[in-house]
């Protein structure tokens, strides 16, 4: 009698098998960071299908709504912009380049404000002897490199003056954004023009707001925080427009602040929901309040004390050379650093500072106050070795996002 032989069944691996399959695979795609997955596009047209569908994209931004910082745009010019990356691993250098062009529209860009992952971003004015050219303003997805014109308002008339533009952008709250545009009337110091743009309409809306403008208040740089715009003034009151309920408040000063001592303000911005404000008295700029603002606009309160000593310390390119000659001049009150960003994580325990020296970025833990040298930056030229590179308004953060423009 002839044996008949059974081919075993043709199974495929496990890895093969969530691979093929579109239902296993996405949850596991959703998981991976945004720009790794932009590579995986080259695994196959079926990845490439899955990851570029816009509705995935939506759902990959609203699960990771706040990623890592990664990098830092900052500007050197007027016209020109590069970046910091702060690699995840120690051994590497962080880059201080330019960026590849990832947009083809105007040629000569301003960064405005960067949130949650996307930039808001404006033409600059080309000026001739004849005539100027419009200023135009965008959003742009770095990571994606996917940019959207943001249409011209209709409102916009002869008597009114554009004094900021702002974006509002929360994944984790809507996956649409707003663009405000706030304008003085002429004529009038206490009633203003507030324009919303809204990427789902496409559209304008027009909302008309009275009330008593803060002195140098400062409208150019807004940060989105509660649902709000919020701008702060040179004596550290702020102001903040909230989009949806088309309500506005002021926040007087903080507790601590005293008009008799020299002092500046050195960050002013949003994390993770929370905002915050460095301010830094003189003589003592290496010693400092990290205050953090309620969410019911109650007031500031003091939420890290920082010092800097230590770092100044193990790194003394901190420490100007002037401030060696002669330590009892005022201009000794001076140290070679900025903040770039205050990251606040999921765990309390991680949240940190990010800090640029002279050549190097330093990542400060806020709870424990110890630090450690996040990446070496490679010197532009022929700099000083304790010169800034990076001024503090000029810096925005970038986070990896699929988030759709």
């Amino acid at each position: 009698m002839q044996s008949l032989c059974l081919k075993p069944p043709n199974i495929s691996p496990p890895a093969e098998t969530i691979a093929s399959n579109q239902d296993l695979l996405t949850p596991v795609l959703l998981c991976i960071p945004a720009r790794s997955l932009l590579r995986f596009k080259c695994v196959c047209k079926n990845w490439f299908a899955l990851i570029s569908n816009p509705k995935f994209c939506d759902i990959h931004a609203s699960k990771n709504p706040y990623p890592k910082v990664s990098a830092f745009f900052f500007h050197t010019a007027i016209h020109d912009f590069y970046f910091i990356s702060i690699p995840n691993n120690e051994n590497q250098s962080g880059s201080l380049l330019k960026p590849p062009r990832i947009i083809e529209h105007p040629p000569r860009i301003k960064i405005l404000q960067s949130c949650n992952g996307l930039l808001l971003c404006c033409s600059l004015r080309e000026i001739t002897n004849t005539s100027s050219t419009p200023r135009c303003y965008f959003v742009l997805n770095p990571t994606t490199t996917k940019c959207s014109a943001i249409t011209n308002s209709p409102y916009a008339t002869k008597s009114t003056s554009i004094l900021g533009v702002a974006l509002a952008f929360d994944p984790s709250k809507s996956l649409h954004y707003k663009v405000l545009c706030i304008r003085c009337i002429a004529g009038s110091v206490i009633s203003f023009q507030i324009e919303i743009y809204s990427s789902e309409t496409r559209n304008w809306t027009l909302r008309e707001a009275t009330f008593l403008r803060p002195f140098h208040i400062d409208f150019s740089h807004g940060v989105y925080f509660n649902g709000a715009i919020n701008w702060i003034s040179r004596t550290s009151r702020v102001l903040h427009y909230n989009i949806d309920e088309e309500s506005h408040g002021m926040v007087s000063r903080p507790p601590s602040y005293n008009v008799f001592r020299k002092r500046e303000y050195r960050y002013f911005g949003e994390s993770r929901g929370h905002l915050h404000l460095i301010e830094i008295y003189m003589p003592c700029v290496t010693q400092f309040d990290v205050m953090e603002m309620g969410r019911d606009y109650s007031g500031w309160f003091v939420k890290y004390h920082v010092d800097l000593d230590p770092i100044a310390a193990a790194f003394p390119e901190m420490v100007p050379e002037h401030n060696l000659d002669d330590p009892s001049k005022e201009e000794t009150w001076y140290y070679a650093f900025v903040v770039l960003f205050l990251a606040r994580e999921a765990n309390k325990e991680g949240s940190s500072l990010l800090l640029h020296i002279p050549c190097k970025v330093i990542s400060y833990n806020l709870r424990d106050k110890s630090f450690e040298k996040a990446c070496e930056l490679t010197s532009k030229g022929t700099e000083s070795k304790r010169s800034l590179q990076v001024g503090w308004r000029d810096a925005y953060h970038y986070i990896e996002t699929l988030a759709c423009v």
